[in-house]
């Protein structure tokens, strides 16, 4: 009875994110959260602790927790949805990650954090077309001054996430994430082609967080002194 009154309501509407952590009893702790809410107090499943949850200190939060599902949807064998969330977790960092810049740069000369209006300003700002390549140069560009190949090649943390992609070598980065991951994105997506298998969202999982760990360097690279 307690560990359900520790449990948040469900918010119609909102994204459900689960993350199960072990408790030193042999149990575990069964966080549920839904949208952008705090995690709640839960107790272990087996002893009855309790234990709290919080935010990885992110540009984007639900970037972060896309990728908690998308591993998820993986481990349950829904191949196609994790393969269109590990993307949304991509696109969400990248998005966050032009509004840091716009932000810190705001508040720079201002001293005044920015509102949504402004955000909603910056918008048009952000590039429509593209796939992921588009996007991936400009918000680089902002962040960093270089292009995200560029920017690949000379960082080593960047250079050694695509080491991991022996398949990769001698390609330009960007263009290896938008064939590798937004492409089969884009054919589950418009085509409806729903029949991904395992080994490719095992793949499509590990370039979404290889790429959320290049952005994660680029902010580091740039705000890493605050």
């Amino acid at each position: 009875l307690f560990r359900l009154h520790t449990l948040q309501p469900e918010r119609l509407g909102d994204m459900k994110f689960t993350q199960e952590m072990p408790c030193d009893c042999g149990g575990s702790f069964p966080f549920i959260t839904y949208g952008d809410s705090d995690w709640p107090t839960v107790v272990c499943l087996k002893c009855g602790a309790a234990a709290g949850q919080i935010n990885p200190l992110s540009v984007s939060v639900t970037a972060e927790r896309l990728l908690f599902r998308s591993k998820k949807e993986l481990e349950g064998g829904d191949y196609s949805l994790s393969i269109v969330i590990g993307t949304m977790a991509v696109e969400s960092f990248l998005t966050r990650l032009f509004f840091r810049v716009k932000g810190m740069d705001m508040y720079a000369t201002t001293f005044t954090w920015p509102t949504e209006a402004d955000e909603k300003a910056w918008e048009v700002e952000y590039p429509k077309k593209g796939g992921f390549t588009g996007p991936a140069d400009f918000v680089s560009k902002a962040t960093t001054g270089i292009v995200f190949d560029e920017f690949v090649s000379k960082n080593a943390v960047a250079s050694k996430i695509m080491a991991g992609f022996p398949d990769a070598a001698s390609l330009s980065a960007k263009q290896y994430f938008q064939s590798t991951l937004f492409y089969p994105r884009n054919r589950i997506v418009h085509w409806g082609y729903v029949n991904a298998n395992r080994v490719e969202a095992e793949k499509c999982h590990t370039l979404a967080v290889a790429i959320v760990s290049i952005l994660r360097e680029m902010d580091r690279i740039k705000y890493g002194v605050l």
